[in-house]
């Protein structure tokens, strides 16, 4: 007889390594993050965020290279955005608060209001 999912869990592969994805980035965990991410088919936008908030965190070696992805993705995902707003994103690129990065962010799109990489409460 197939096991079922525990109460709560995803019944999906999908959403088994989304749920390990979000443990990671509570408890900080760079290695599980990156791992878990390598499994789903695509990131969010905002998931893709708070893995390269951590990586500047935890792996700073790692993190130029994490952040022009993901620069890269922005543009590609907001065509329409100006040398302007590409600017504001400069914070993304320095390991700066994960809070004060989203805040630069939010004209952008949905950005998480509990913030999974730092300890800093949004303002």
């Amino acid at each position: 007889m197939p096991s079922r999912p525990r109460g709560g869990e995803a019944s999906t592969s999908q959403g088994h390594s989304y749920g390990i994805f979000q443990k990671a980035l509570k408890r900080g965990n760079v290695l599980a993050a990156v791992a878990a991410a390598k499994e789903l088919a695509r990131l969010s936008l905002v998931d893709a965020l708070e893995l390269t908030l951590l990586i500047a965190r935890k792996d700073p070696r790692r993190h130029q290279r994490a952040a022009a992805r993901w620069l890269q993705r922005f543009l590609e995902e907001h065509p329409d955005a100006t040398i302007e707003e590409a600017g504001w994103l400069r914070p993304v690129s320095s390991p700066s608060p994960a809070s004060a990065t989203r805040r630069r962010l939010r004209p952008f799109g949905p950005w998480p209001r509990e913030p999974l990489v730092d300890g800093e409460p949004e303002a």
